[in-house]
């Protein structure tokens, strides 16, 4: 195998197990060594913050209008400083999924009114007021509330 490159490698897909291994060069500015580590040891054990680089979902709210928050990003910012901002978030194919909606309105009293699909803990989340926010976990066909920062559950 140490014939290959890297890139010539099979693809594993999604099939990533806790006991597979990647390979580590430690110490690259000093005295590299290759090492291996397991799947599992990577992400328990992460020496730094996480951060999501991506551009988020922005949504302006026209009053009327049912806006969908996707599920290829991890953020969704609804602007309701204009008009309110209904809005629909659709089931996830992924367990595990999690999703963040931001109220960014700069001012006024417009509300965020949040419909997932299968809502475990009602029907909708309303965020009333700028800077609101809402964080939802998807798993076994349901969505959950992970973080909710002042958000009526209703």
């Amino acid at each position: 195998m140490a014939d290959k490159k890297v890139t010539a490698l099979t693809d594993l897909g999604d099939a990533l197990a806790s006991g597979d291994l990647f390979h580590i060069v430690d110490d690259p500015t000093g005295t590299p060594i290759n090492k291996k580590i397991t799947a599992a040891d990577v992400f328990n054990n992460i020496p730094s913050f996480l951060s999501l680089k991506q551009t988020s979902q922005s949504i302006t709210g026209d009053g009327s209008t049912s806006s969908a928050i996707n599920l290829t990003t991890a953020i969704t910012e609804v602007d309701a400083t204009s008009a309110a901002a209904p809005c629909t978030l659709a089931a996830s194919s992924t367990d595990g999924q999690i999703k963040t909606v931001l109220n960014v309105s700069t001012s006024g009293t417009n509300n965020v009114t949040i419909t997932p699909a299968n809502f475990a803990q009602g029907t909708t989340v309303t965020l009333n007021a700028p800077g609101e926010s809402v964080t939802f976990i998807y798993k076994s066909s349901k969505y959950y509330v992970l973080a909710n920062n002042g958000g009526d559950i209703a």
